[in-house]
This record gives C-alpha cells, sequence and structure tokens, in this order.
C-alpha cells in the first residue's frame, strides 16, 4: 500500500561504487525531464507520526534560508547541464509558512539558471490548512506558485486531533475554496488511512467530503510508524491502537472505489487526478527522470549519459546544512553519496514502473536498459504467476498492474527481484 516517504523506499540499495565517489562526475544524461525540490525543514509543530527532517522553532529564519538555498542552486547548476526542467516543487516541512518574497527568490533563482516560467513549469508548494490566509496565497501565487498541495489527512476533527494536526474539521473544508478565491487552478489534497481509531466509516466520510470540495489531485497514503517518533514508541509498548493489514486493505480499495466514481483517475499507487492534473513532478520519481535537491536533507539523482548515476543528500540538520552552504557559497559536501550501477537503475525501473496505471513500457525499457524486462525465464515465470493472480496485465507492449495489483504494488516488484536473483 501507500505512503508519502521516499520514493524509493523499499529498495536494497546497492553498496557497489565506482573508484571515484564523485557525484559530479561524468556528463549528465541531458535527454531526461529535469525537476528541482526545495526542502523547506520549518514547521509550527512535529506530528507525533512524523520522521521527516523538520525544524520546530519560535521564528523562522525566512531570508537565510532563502540566501542558502539561492547558492546551493548556483553552485550545482552546472552539474545537470541542459537538462529540461519541467517542475520545481516546495516540500517540507511546512513550505506554506515561507514568506511569500522569499519563495519568489528561489523561483527566480530556478528559472534564471534552468529556464523556463510560472507559465510553462509546474511549481507545486505544500501548505497546511489554517496556516495560510488569502492574502499568502495570493501573495505566493503572484511570486510564481501555480500548483498548492494541501495536508488535509482527514475531515474528521477528532482524528486529526488525535494525530496531532493544529487545523480542524472547518479548515481542511475551507483549504480548497480559498485556493480557488486567491486564484489556484491545480489544487491537491493528501488523505492518510489506517490511522489510530479510524473506521471504515470515518474513511469514507472523508473521501465524501474531499470529493464535494473537488480537488484536482489527491493523495491517499497508509500511516507508516516509524520506530524513533511518539507512534513508534506507543506502538513498541502495545498502546497505539489502528486498523490492521486487512482494513487498511479495505480503505485502500474504498478510496479506488469512491474516487473513481467522482471522476479521479487512479494513475500511481497513492495518486489519484481529474484529467490533464497528473503530478508532473512525482512523475520524474516514478519514471527515473532527474532532480536536483536543495535544502536540508533533500535528495538528488543525477543519471548519466553513459548509463548508472549518482544519488546524493545533504546534511539533514539545518544548522549544519545553513553553516556549509554559507562557508563554502553553497558547494556544500552531500551528507551521503550513492552510485547507482545501470543494472541497479534497471530493477528501480520496474519497480517504479509497476506502482503506476501506465505500467512499464517494454519497447523503452529496452532502449534504455538493454534487454526486455521479461527476458529471463525466471521473470516469464513470475510474469505468468501474477497474471493468473490477476495483479498484473502483460501484453507485447506493456506490463501494467490491474487494479486489484495496485494494492499490491510493492510484492508485484519483490517477486520479479526475488525469482531474478535466486
Amino acid at each position: 500500500m501507500s505512503q508519502k516517504h521516499d520514493p524509493r523506499r523499499g529498495l536494497e540499495l546497492a553498496k557497489d561504487k565506482p573508484p571515484e565517489v564523485d557525484p559530479s562526475a561524468g556528463p549528465a544524461d541531458e535527454t531526461r525531464p529535469f525537476g528541482v525540490y526545495v526542502h523547506f525543514p520549518f514547521c509550527g509543530q512535529r506530528c507525533p507520526y512524523c520522521d521527516f527532517a523538520i525544524d520546530v522553532r519560535p521564528a523562522v529564519p525566512h531570508e537565510r534560508y532563502a540566501q542558502a538555498v539561492c547558492a546551493e542552486l548556483r553552485a550545482r547548476a552546472a552539474w545537470f547541464g541542459t537538462a529540461k526542467l519541467v517542475s520545481l516543487y516546495f516540500g517540507g516541512g511546512t513550505p506554506g509558512l515561507w514568506r511569500s518574497d522569499c519563495v519568489g527568490q528561489v523561483i527566480r533563482t530556478v528559472t534564471e539558471l534552468f529556464g523556463g516560467s510560472p507559465n510553462t513549469l509546474e511549481i507545486s508548494l505544500e501548505a497546511n490548512p489554517g496556516e495560510v490566509s488569502g492574502d499568502h496565497l495570493r501573495a505566493l501565487r503572484d511570486e510564481g506558485v501555480n500548483r498548492l498541495s494541501f495536508g488535509v489527512q482527514s475531515f474528521d476533527g477528532r482524528l486529526l486531533e488525535a494525530i496531532g494536526r493544529a487545523h480542524s474539521h472547518q479548515q481542511a473544508l475551507d483549504a480548497v475554496p480559498l485556493a480557488r478565491t486567491a486564484g489556484f487552478h491545480n489544487v491537491a489534497c493528501d488523505l492518510m488511512f489506517g490511522l489510530p481509531g479510524q473506521t471504515m466509516a470515518t474513511w469514507e466520510s472523508s473521501l465524501k467530503m474531499l470529493a464535494e470540495i473537488e480537488p484536482d489531485h489527491a493523495s491517499c497514503y497508509a500511516l507508516t510508524v516509524e520506530p524513533f517518533t511518539p507512534f513508534g514508541q506507543l506502538e513498541k509498548k502495545g498502546l497505539l491502537q489502528r486498523p490492521d493489514d486487512d482494513a487498511a486493505a479495505d480503505m485502500f480499495q474504498s478510496a479506488q472505489a469512491h474516487l473513481g466514481a467522482a471522476g479521479y483517475s487512479h494513475y500511481e499507487v497513492s495518486s489519484y487526478a481529474r484529467p490533464g492534473k497528473q503530478a508532473v513532478h512525482n512523475g520524474l520519481y516514478w519514471s527515473q527522470g532527474s532532480y536536483l535537491g536543495v535544502g536540508c536533507a533533500a535528495a538528488s539523482f543525477r543519471p548519466l549519459r553513459a548509463g548508472g548515476g549518482w544519488r546524493f543528500t545533504n546534511p539533514r540538520a539545518t544548522e549544519t546544512y545553513l553553516r556549509a552552504a554559507e562557508t563554502q557559497d553553497g558547494a556544500l559536501a552531500p551528507a551521503q553519496v550513492e552510485w547507482r550501477s545501470p543494472q541497479d537503475l534497471e530493477i528501480e525501473a520496474l519497480w517504479l514502473g509497476l506502482r503506476t496505471k501506465g505500467g512499464v513500457d517494454r519497447r523503452l525499457h529496452s532502449q534504455v536498459f538493454g534487454p526486455d524486462p521479461l527476458s529471463t525465464p525466471k521473470r516469464q515465470r513470475a510474469a505468468e504467476a501474477l497474471q493468473a493472480a490477476g495483479w498484473l496485465h502483460v501484453d507485447a507492449h506493456r506490463l501494467a498492474p490491474t487494479a486489484l495489483g495496485m494494492l499490491f504494488a510493492d510484492e508485484i516488484a519483490t517477486r520479479f527481484w526475488d525469482e531474478e536473483t535466486t
């Protein structure tokens, strides 16, 4: 099932690296679509399920953080060559708390370095209901933001309180209309299922309310309890009562049914969209596009023209990131660097593609990686078994999960890996 985390979560990352561990080494593959992700770590509070890199403090260093991000953008720009920019995403944390002029400063720096404009790019920003005014949203729109993503999570007031959200039921209902009034024509909302105390009735009520306020895009994520969060500690003690796996699976399928009936296409495991409103930036992760992540804890992927690619991640602590960016004019050393061989990326491409309704295009996969994704007898047997289970559609052109297969996307991919590696 779906969860809002690193799109590579669940992969066993290879440890083999080329002799020189340098994420700027080698010419970049400039044929792939390219995006920029800006991590804004600051939040008004930490939710008890959150293990993201966030920073809760009395005063946000708006200008200081913007200057550090812009310096990093300038230092890293040459690494991606002339790749075509298609998206800019402000995530966090709660970037809706960032001053609009600072957001605008980052947007201008990105477009000056990589090209494009708010008329040609998807420029998304995450916000929380109740934490943004109409004036602030209009100011963000004037600076170039053209897509908002609200962390609604639930429309049930009791559940919102239980999961530590600061907004109310009414503020959740008001978020999309407020954005429409501010001039936004592309608005997304996130919901969560498998929450403590959540029932099928409360989940379906939230789905109904979501459809009534008519966002352009919806994401439905399963709660993942991480060990070092407050929820993780409660679960360790047996004090966190939440729906079991079967109930969570029923909620997943209920979302498919309710949102499908409301006109949304279920185009990726956790993602639903109105026609023409699929998330461009998230699509880069699922299709192995290239992306530059700036800000603390931000991750990047730099595929190479010769095959393979670099993944690298910035320091997680805010002050560590800021000091490094300031003292090195943005050219800070990544905290983690990982080489991904062509073989590693082939496996990832199969896993990521099978999380989407479109699946894996066999011809394109062969063009990029060489063999057909079912080129070995072991993978062919895995595909036949998955077809028989009703999880996978296979024809001469494509491998794609069925509606039921979306529920078992990670297991489908694991069948291919296990069959391939045993």
